[in-house]
Protein backbone atom coordinates (compact mmCIF):
# COMPACT_ATOMS: atom_id res chain seq x y z
CA UNK A 1 0.00 0.00 0.00
CA UNK A 2 1.34 3.44 -0.94
CA UNK A 3 2.45 5.86 1.79
CA UNK A 4 -0.23 8.41 0.92
CA UNK A 5 -2.95 5.79 1.19
CA UNK A 6 -1.66 4.70 4.62
CA UNK A 7 -1.57 8.32 5.77
CA UNK A 8 -5.10 8.92 4.49
CA UNK A 9 -6.44 5.89 6.38
CA UNK A 10 -5.03 7.20 9.65
CA UNK A 11 -6.20 10.77 8.98
CA UNK A 12 -9.69 9.51 8.18
CA UNK A 13 -9.85 7.51 11.41
CA UNK A 14 -8.69 10.53 13.43
CA UNK A 15 -11.18 12.84 11.72
CA UNK A 16 -14.35 10.78 11.78
CA UNK A 17 -13.65 7.51 13.59
CA UNK A 18 -13.24 5.24 10.57
CA UNK A 19 -12.27 1.59 10.69
CA UNK A 20 -10.18 1.21 13.86
CA UNK A 21 -8.50 -2.03 12.82
CA UNK A 22 -7.63 -0.64 9.40
CA UNK A 23 -6.14 2.43 11.10
CA UNK A 24 -4.12 0.22 13.49
CA UNK A 25 -2.65 -1.72 10.59
CA UNK A 26 -1.86 1.50 8.74
CA UNK A 27 -0.16 2.93 11.85
CA UNK A 28 1.98 -0.21 12.14
CA UNK A 29 2.99 0.17 8.50
CA UNK A 30 3.81 3.85 8.96
CA UNK A 31 5.92 3.31 12.09
CA UNK A 32 9.08 2.21 10.21
CA UNK A 33 8.73 5.27 8.00
CA UNK A 34 8.61 7.48 11.08
CA UNK A 35 11.55 5.68 12.65
CA UNK A 36 13.60 6.48 9.56
CA UNK A 37 13.06 10.18 10.20
CA UNK A 38 9.90 11.18 8.31
CA UNK A 39 8.61 14.19 10.24
CA UNK A 40 5.22 13.92 8.56
CA UNK A 41 4.92 10.30 9.69
CA UNK A 42 6.08 11.17 13.21
CA UNK A 43 3.50 13.94 13.51
CA UNK A 44 0.74 11.69 12.19
CA UNK A 45 1.61 8.87 14.61
CA UNK A 46 1.61 11.36 17.45
CA UNK A 47 -1.96 12.33 16.61
CA UNK A 48 -2.94 8.69 16.06
CA UNK A 49 -1.72 7.50 19.45
CA UNK A 50 -3.16 10.54 21.20
CA UNK A 51 -6.61 9.80 19.77
CA UNK A 52 -6.18 6.10 20.47
CA UNK A 53 -5.36 6.62 24.15
CA UNK A 54 -4.51 10.09 25.41
CA UNK A 55 -3.53 8.63 28.78
CA UNK A 56 -0.79 6.54 27.18
CA UNK A 57 2.34 8.73 26.87
CA UNK A 58 3.39 6.88 23.72
CA UNK A 59 2.12 9.76 21.60
CA UNK A 60 4.52 12.15 23.36
CA UNK A 61 7.54 10.34 21.93
CA UNK A 62 6.41 10.87 18.36
CA UNK A 63 5.56 14.52 18.89
CA UNK A 64 8.95 15.07 20.53
CA UNK A 65 10.73 13.47 17.57
CA UNK A 66 8.85 15.68 15.12
CA UNK A 67 9.43 18.80 17.22
CA UNK A 68 13.14 18.03 17.57
CA UNK A 69 13.25 17.73 13.79
CA UNK A 70 11.91 21.27 13.43
CA UNK A 71 8.16 20.82 13.16
CA UNK A 72 6.42 23.75 14.85
CA UNK A 73 3.04 21.98 14.86
CA UNK A 74 4.45 19.18 16.99
CA UNK A 75 6.10 21.64 19.36
CA UNK A 76 2.85 23.59 19.55
CA UNK A 77 0.87 20.44 20.34
CA UNK A 78 3.22 19.51 23.17
CA UNK A 79 3.13 23.04 24.53
CA UNK A 80 -0.68 23.07 24.53
CA UNK A 81 -0.83 19.57 25.99
CA UNK A 82 1.33 20.39 29.00
CA UNK A 83 -0.27 23.79 29.53
CA UNK A 84 -3.92 22.90 29.13
CA UNK A 85 -4.48 19.13 29.24
CA UNK A 86 -2.31 18.17 32.20
CA UNK A 87 -2.60 18.78 35.92
CA UNK A 88 -0.92 22.19 35.89
CA UNK A 89 1.91 21.07 38.15
CA UNK A 90 5.16 23.00 38.17
CA UNK A 91 6.67 20.27 36.02
CA UNK A 92 3.81 20.55 33.53
CA UNK A 93 4.24 24.33 33.41
CA UNK A 94 7.98 23.96 32.81
CA UNK A 95 7.45 21.44 30.01
CA UNK A 96 4.74 23.59 28.45
CA UNK A 97 7.09 26.57 28.52
CA UNK A 98 9.94 24.49 27.09
CA UNK A 99 7.96 23.35 24.07
CA UNK A 100 6.42 26.77 23.60
CA UNK A 101 9.87 28.28 23.29
CA UNK A 102 10.88 25.41 21.02
CA UNK A 103 7.99 26.37 18.71
CA UNK A 104 9.19 29.97 18.76
CA UNK A 105 12.74 28.86 17.97
CA UNK A 106 11.55 26.80 14.99
CA UNK A 107 9.48 29.66 13.62
CA UNK A 108 12.34 32.13 14.04
CA UNK A 109 14.67 29.91 12.02
CA UNK A 110 12.10 29.72 9.24
CA UNK A 111 11.51 33.47 9.34
CA UNK A 112 15.27 34.06 9.11
CA UNK A 113 15.17 32.05 5.88
CA UNK A 114 12.52 34.36 4.46
CA UNK A 115 9.38 32.34 5.21
CA UNK A 116 6.66 34.99 5.51
CA UNK A 117 4.13 32.69 7.16
CA UNK A 118 6.58 32.02 9.99
CA UNK A 119 7.03 35.73 10.72
CA UNK A 120 3.26 36.18 10.60
CA UNK A 121 2.79 33.24 12.99
CA UNK A 122 5.23 34.80 15.44
CA UNK A 123 3.40 38.12 15.27
CA UNK A 124 0.15 36.36 16.21
CA UNK A 125 1.83 34.16 18.81
CA UNK A 126 3.18 37.11 20.78
CA UNK A 127 -0.28 38.70 20.74
CA UNK A 128 -2.43 35.68 21.56
CA UNK A 129 -0.07 33.03 22.93
CA UNK A 130 2.86 34.84 24.45
CA UNK A 131 4.97 32.73 26.86
CA UNK A 132 3.58 32.68 30.38
CA UNK A 133 6.74 34.27 31.76
CA UNK A 134 6.37 37.30 29.49
CA UNK A 135 4.40 40.45 30.31
CA UNK A 136 1.69 41.60 27.90
CA UNK A 137 3.54 44.81 27.07
CA UNK A 138 6.66 42.87 26.13
CA UNK A 139 4.61 40.42 24.08
CA UNK A 140 2.94 43.22 22.09
CA UNK A 141 6.32 44.86 21.48
CA UNK A 142 7.63 41.56 20.11
CA UNK A 143 4.51 41.20 17.98
CA UNK A 144 5.18 44.61 16.40
CA UNK A 145 8.77 43.59 15.67
CA UNK A 146 7.56 40.47 13.92
CA UNK A 147 4.97 42.46 12.02
CA UNK A 148 7.83 44.58 10.68
CA UNK A 149 9.80 41.43 9.80
CA UNK A 150 6.73 39.99 8.06
CA UNK A 151 6.40 43.15 5.98
CA UNK A 152 10.12 43.14 5.14
CA UNK A 153 9.90 39.57 3.86
CA UNK A 154 6.78 40.32 1.82
CA UNK A 155 8.37 43.51 0.44
CA UNK A 156 11.47 41.62 -0.69
CA UNK A 157 9.28 39.06 -2.40
CA UNK A 158 7.12 41.76 -4.02
CA UNK A 159 10.14 43.64 -5.38
CA UNK A 160 11.22 40.59 -7.32
CA UNK A 161 7.81 39.01 -7.70
CA UNK A 162 4.65 39.37 -9.71
CA UNK A 163 1.54 41.54 -9.43
CA UNK A 164 -0.05 39.07 -7.03
CA UNK A 165 2.81 39.45 -4.54
CA UNK A 166 2.67 43.24 -4.82
CA UNK A 167 -1.08 43.31 -4.28
CA UNK A 168 -0.78 41.07 -1.22
CA UNK A 169 1.76 43.44 0.33
CA UNK A 170 -0.31 46.52 -0.49
CA UNK A 171 -3.48 44.97 0.93
CA UNK A 172 -1.74 44.26 4.24
CA UNK A 173 -0.22 47.75 4.38
CA UNK A 174 -3.43 49.56 3.48
CA UNK A 175 -6.33 47.37 4.58
CA UNK A 176 -4.30 45.85 7.44
CA UNK A 177 -5.42 42.35 6.46
CA UNK A 178 -4.57 39.69 9.07
CA UNK A 179 -3.03 42.23 11.46
CA UNK A 180 -4.18 41.75 15.09
CA UNK A 181 -6.22 44.69 16.27
CA UNK A 182 -4.21 44.72 19.51
CA UNK A 183 -1.24 46.24 17.66
CA UNK A 184 -3.01 48.24 14.93
CA UNK A 185 -2.62 51.59 16.68
CA UNK A 186 1.06 51.03 17.44
CA UNK A 187 2.38 49.91 14.07
CA UNK A 188 3.87 52.44 11.69
CA UNK A 189 1.45 53.90 9.14
CA UNK A 190 2.45 52.56 5.74
CA UNK A 191 -0.53 53.75 3.71
CA UNK A 192 1.71 55.90 1.49
CA UNK A 193 3.74 52.84 0.53
CA UNK A 194 0.52 50.95 -0.23
CA UNK A 195 -0.70 53.83 -2.41
CA UNK A 196 2.51 53.72 -4.47
CA UNK A 197 2.10 49.98 -5.03
CA UNK A 198 -1.56 50.35 -6.03
CA UNK A 199 -0.55 53.16 -8.41
CA UNK A 200 2.10 50.93 -9.95
CA UNK A 201 -0.38 48.08 -10.32
CA UNK A 202 -2.99 50.36 -11.87
CA UNK A 203 -0.44 51.69 -14.36
CA UNK A 204 0.95 48.28 -15.28
CA UNK A 205 -1.80 45.71 -14.76
CA UNK A 206 -4.58 48.14 -15.59
CA UNK A 207 -7.23 46.08 -13.85
CA UNK A 208 -10.34 47.33 -12.10
CA UNK A 209 -9.39 46.15 -8.63
CA UNK A 210 -6.10 48.06 -8.72
CA UNK A 211 -7.91 51.27 -9.68
CA UNK A 212 -10.50 50.62 -6.97
CA UNK A 213 -7.83 50.24 -4.29
CA UNK A 214 -5.98 53.28 -5.60
CA UNK A 215 -9.21 55.24 -5.37
CA UNK A 216 -9.50 54.31 -1.71
CA UNK A 217 -6.01 55.60 -1.00
CA UNK A 218 -6.83 58.92 -2.71
CA UNK A 219 -10.05 59.20 -0.69
CA UNK A 220 -7.96 59.40 2.50
CA UNK A 221 -5.89 62.29 1.21
CA UNK A 222 -6.68 65.94 1.62
CA UNK A 223 -8.11 67.19 -1.68
CA UNK A 224 -7.96 63.66 -3.07
CA UNK A 225 -11.66 63.07 -3.67
CA UNK A 226 -11.60 64.02 -7.35
CA UNK A 227 -8.80 61.56 -8.05
CA UNK A 228 -10.62 58.94 -6.00
CA UNK A 229 -13.77 59.46 -8.06
CA UNK A 230 -11.84 59.13 -11.34
CA UNK A 231 -10.31 55.86 -10.11
CA UNK A 232 -13.67 54.44 -9.09
CA UNK A 233 -15.14 55.27 -12.50
CA UNK A 234 -12.15 53.64 -14.21
CA UNK A 235 -12.51 50.56 -11.99
CA UNK A 236 -16.19 50.23 -12.83
CA UNK A 237 -15.52 50.69 -16.54
CA UNK A 238 -12.95 47.89 -16.32
CA UNK A 239 -15.56 45.55 -14.89
CA UNK A 240 -14.96 45.80 -11.14
CA UNK A 241 -18.64 46.14 -10.28
CA UNK A 242 -18.18 46.91 -6.58
CA UNK A 243 -16.84 50.30 -7.65
CA UNK A 244 -20.30 51.21 -8.95
CA UNK A 245 -21.39 51.80 -5.37
CA UNK A 246 -18.48 54.18 -4.76
CA UNK A 247 -19.21 56.13 -7.96
CA UNK A 248 -22.88 56.34 -7.00
CA UNK A 249 -22.08 57.48 -3.47
CA UNK A 250 -19.78 60.19 -4.81
CA UNK A 251 -22.62 61.53 -6.98
CA UNK A 252 -25.10 61.12 -4.11
CA UNK A 253 -22.99 63.11 -1.63
CA UNK A 254 -21.22 65.40 -4.11
CA UNK A 255 -17.75 64.21 -3.09
CA UNK A 256 -15.14 64.59 -5.81
CA UNK A 257 -17.86 65.42 -8.33
CA UNK A 258 -20.88 67.69 -8.54
CA UNK A 259 -23.87 66.25 -6.68
CA UNK A 260 -26.26 64.56 -9.10
CA UNK A 261 -28.94 62.26 -7.69
CA UNK A 262 -30.06 61.11 -11.12
CA UNK A 263 -26.57 59.81 -11.90
CA UNK A 264 -26.31 58.40 -8.38
CA UNK A 265 -29.48 56.43 -9.03
CA UNK A 266 -28.10 55.15 -12.34
CA UNK A 267 -24.87 53.97 -10.74
CA UNK A 268 -26.64 52.37 -7.78
CA UNK A 269 -28.74 50.48 -10.34
CA UNK A 270 -25.62 49.31 -12.16
CA UNK A 271 -24.21 48.02 -8.90
CA UNK A 272 -27.50 46.42 -7.90
CA UNK A 273 -27.85 44.72 -11.28
CA UNK A 274 -24.46 43.12 -10.67
CA UNK A 275 -25.67 41.80 -7.32
CA UNK A 276 -23.88 44.22 -4.99
CA UNK A 277 -25.86 44.23 -1.74
CA UNK A 278 -24.91 47.79 -0.69
CA UNK A 279 -25.96 49.15 -4.07
CA UNK A 280 -29.26 47.28 -3.76
CA UNK A 281 -29.84 48.81 -0.33
CA UNK A 282 -29.25 52.35 -1.56
CA UNK A 283 -31.24 51.77 -4.74
CA UNK A 284 -34.18 50.65 -2.62
CA UNK A 285 -33.87 53.86 -0.62
CA UNK A 286 -33.89 55.89 -3.85
CA UNK A 287 -37.02 54.11 -5.08
CA UNK A 288 -38.71 54.48 -1.72
CA UNK A 289 -38.03 58.21 -1.37
CA UNK A 290 -37.95 59.26 -5.00
CA UNK A 291 -34.28 60.23 -4.98
CA UNK A 292 -33.06 60.57 -8.55
CA UNK A 293 -36.17 58.80 -9.81
CA UNK A 294 -39.95 58.64 -9.52
CA UNK A 295 -41.08 56.97 -6.31
CA UNK A 296 -41.62 53.26 -6.81
CA UNK A 297 -42.55 51.47 -3.59
CA UNK A 298 -43.01 48.16 -5.38
CA UNK A 299 -39.43 48.27 -6.64
CA UNK A 300 -38.17 49.17 -3.17
CA UNK A 301 -40.20 46.36 -1.61
CA UNK A 302 -38.72 43.89 -4.09
CA UNK A 303 -35.15 44.95 -3.33
CA UNK A 304 -35.55 44.89 0.47
CA UNK A 305 -37.19 41.45 0.25
CA UNK A 306 -34.38 40.12 -1.93
CA UNK A 307 -31.74 41.38 0.48
CA UNK A 308 -33.42 39.83 3.50
CA UNK A 309 -34.17 36.51 1.82
CA UNK A 310 -30.64 36.16 0.46
CA UNK A 311 -29.09 37.15 3.79
CA UNK A 312 -26.44 39.06 1.85
CA UNK A 313 -26.25 41.82 4.45
CA UNK A 314 -24.97 41.38 7.99
CA UNK A 315 -25.34 43.21 11.26
CA UNK A 316 -26.54 46.81 11.19
CA UNK A 317 -26.84 46.79 7.38
CA UNK A 318 -29.28 43.89 7.59
CA UNK A 319 -31.13 45.84 10.25
CA UNK A 320 -31.64 48.75 7.86
CA UNK A 321 -33.27 46.53 5.21
CA UNK A 322 -35.44 44.78 7.82
CA UNK A 323 -36.54 48.08 9.36
CA UNK A 324 -37.40 49.65 6.00
CA UNK A 325 -39.38 46.58 4.96
CA UNK A 326 -41.23 46.64 8.27
CA UNK A 327 -42.01 50.30 7.79
CA UNK A 328 -43.49 49.58 4.37
CA UNK A 329 -45.71 46.86 5.81
CA UNK A 330 -46.72 49.22 8.61
CA UNK A 331 -47.68 52.04 6.25
CA UNK A 332 -48.91 49.91 3.36
CA UNK A 333 -46.33 51.23 0.91
CA UNK A 334 -46.16 49.02 -2.18
CA UNK A 335 -48.06 46.31 -0.33
CA UNK A 336 -51.21 45.92 1.73
CA UNK A 337 -50.79 46.96 5.33
CA UNK A 338 -49.81 43.95 7.45
CA UNK A 339 -49.09 44.66 11.10
CA UNK A 340 -47.91 41.12 11.85
CA UNK A 341 -45.29 41.24 9.10
CA UNK A 342 -44.31 44.75 10.13
CA UNK A 343 -43.85 43.60 13.72
CA UNK A 344 -41.79 40.57 12.63
CA UNK A 345 -39.52 42.74 10.48
CA UNK A 346 -39.01 45.25 13.28
CA UNK A 347 -38.11 42.43 15.66
CA UNK A 348 -35.51 41.13 13.23
CA UNK A 349 -34.12 44.62 12.74
CA UNK A 350 -33.99 45.24 16.49
CA UNK A 351 -32.01 42.02 16.86
CA UNK A 352 -29.50 43.65 14.50
CA UNK A 353 -29.29 46.69 16.82
CA UNK A 354 -31.45 48.99 14.71
CA UNK A 355 -32.54 51.75 17.10
CA UNK A 356 -35.42 52.93 14.90
CA UNK A 357 -36.83 49.39 14.92
CA UNK A 358 -36.54 49.22 18.70
CA UNK A 359 -38.57 52.40 18.95
CA UNK A 360 -41.09 51.17 16.36
CA UNK A 361 -41.80 48.07 18.44
CA UNK A 362 -43.24 50.35 21.13
CA UNK A 363 -45.96 51.49 18.74
CA UNK A 364 -49.43 50.98 20.29
CA UNK A 365 -50.48 49.12 17.15
CA UNK A 366 -48.25 46.23 18.20
CA UNK A 367 -49.67 45.92 21.71
CA UNK A 368 -51.37 42.60 20.95
CA UNK A 369 -48.24 41.12 19.36
CA UNK A 370 -46.13 41.75 22.46
CA UNK A 371 -48.22 39.50 24.69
Amino acid sequence: MERKELFDIIKRWIADGGDKEEARQAANAVTPIAEKGSVQAQLLLGHYHYHLDCDNPRFITWFEKAADSGNEKAAGFLSDYYRYACDNTEQDKALGRKWHYRKIEILKKKADKGVATAAKALMNLYVYERPDDMEEKEGLASAIEWYDRWIDILRAKAESGNAKDKKKLADILYWEHAVPEEILFDIRDRHDEAAKIYKELADTAGDGLSYFNLGHTYSREENGLEQAFECYVKAAELGYTKACYNVATAYFDGEGVEKDWTKAFEWFKKGADSGDAFSMLKLAECHNRGIGCVKDHNAAMGLYTQLINRKTLKGSDAGIAEYELGNMYLKGLGVEQDLQKAYDCFKQAAAHYNRAAENALNNKKFRDFRR
